[in-house]
């Protein structure tokens, strides 16, 4: 299938429609969600060896090769419940829903090849405490966004390579008074950056597929503003996102029934600011997640995922405005065919967890979070 002005077209307009969107917080493993697509977020956030939808590519470009020519559009509302406690009880962060919306499209440049775009939330996070936690207005919000324009290659029966370039965008707004106070004063800052992605797919079995996707660190440009004032002490002032290996198994089970687990490493002490000033720790990412196929139209999925928080006790008074701390999600989801498209869903909860500052008796500031996310998708395969 020829690459025709109407399918570039096609793919010019999602791509414009939703980097358009405002890519706001979706902290969860971090400053990552816990998946990508709908799909896989529905199944645990599994996909780098599941070529369940097009969104699977922006987990492992080689799945494009599996996933053929189609696209799609998505988005989540996600829901982030932040509080901290600075020696006068928890005080509840405002601002509690934002919009994460994404999209594909790729099409088939022969038999072996297919090619597109992903588009998808580069991470982020947000608070907006009220003036009863510090005596002022303070918060702080970071969005982004990955366009990843994409090609995959079926090499022989079993094997699929895929890549990816990354060009990323992100911004971010801080709140507050500024001054001999340590919060940050109001400023608005953006950056842009890049990086790569490589996978490899392959069919170990008639029913065993495994996948490896590595993405390089995606290299943003300092925050130009904030480097002047509250990231003066770092000696990198950018927020780049780190080196991300991610390995992965899916299992078909019978007719219906197919299990999928991945593991991620994200060195999150390498990531600039990240790592230096908000002194995050690296993790380990487990997802496990299940799909069974209820009739010819109809799926469902559930799913789990951990990974302990990145923030050390050592360090929670510095991540008042950054409390990534969630470590639990579990997840379901389904899939609905009807009529010439595929409508995906899928629900998210990350349970409460808090962190206390190490080092005395009590006064010590406390943060916690646990978090909520709804998300719908439309596919069209073509």
């Amino acid at each position: 299938m020829k690459l025709t002005f109407r399918k570039l077209a096609l793919s010019a307009a999602i791509t414009s429609v939703l980097v358009t969107l405002p890519m706001n917080a979706s902290a969860t493993n971090g400053i990552l969600p816990v998946g990508t697509g709908i799909v896989s977020q529905g199944a645990g956030g599994t996909g780098v060896a599941n070529a369940s939808d097009g969104m699977s590519a922006a987990d492992n470009p080689a799945l494009a090769a599996d996933v053929g020519a189609g696209w799609s559009v998505q988005l989540t509302a996600f829901n982030p419940n932040r509080s901290a406690d600075v020696g006068g009880g928890y005080v509840d962060s405002e601002s509690d829903w934002f919009p994460i919306p994404g999209g594909h499209w790729f099409t088939n440049v022969n038999d072996t090849t297919v090619a597109g775009i992903t588009v998808s939330a580069l991470g982020g996070m947000n608070t907006d405490y009220p003036p009863a936690l510090f005596g002022a207005r303070a918060g702080f919000d970071l969005s982004g966004v990955i366009i990843a324009p994409t090609i995959a290659k079926q090499v022989s029966d079993t094997v699929s390579l895929g890549g990816a370039i990354l060009f990323a965008y992100e911004r971010m707004e801080t709140t507050g008074p500024g001054g001999m106070t340590g919060l940050p004063k109001d400023e608005t800052d953006s950056a842009t950056g890049w990086g790569f992605e490589l996978g490899i797919a392959v069919k170990a079995g008639p029913s065993t597929t495994l996948g490896l996707d590595y993405q390089s660190e995606i290299n943003m440009g300092d925050m130009e503003e904030h480097a002047k004032f509250i990231f003066a002490p770092a000696s990198d002032p950018s927020l780049p996102l780190p080196a991300i290996w991610t390995a992965g198994i899916t299992q078909q089970i019978g007719e219906n029934w197919k299990v999928s687990a991945d593991v991620s490493d994200i060195p999150w002490s390498d990531a600039g600011v990240i790592g230096e000033l908000f002194q995050w720790e690296d993790q380990t990412v487990y997802k496990i997640g299940a799909e069974v196929q209820i009739d010819e139209t109809m799926a469902l999925r559930f799913g789990f995922s951990h990974a302990d928080s990145p923030i050390p006790n050592t360090a929670v008074g510095f991540n008042i405005l950054a409390p990534a701390v969630t470590e639990d999600h579990y997840t379901i989801g389904f899939s609905k065919t009807m009529g010439n498209g595929i409508l995906h869903g899928y629900y998210a909860r990350s349970t409460e967890n808090e962190q206390h500052q190490a080092g005395g008796p009590g006064g010590l500031p406390s943060i916690k979070m646990d978090q909520n996310a709804f998300g719908l998708g439309w596919e069209v395969k073509l």
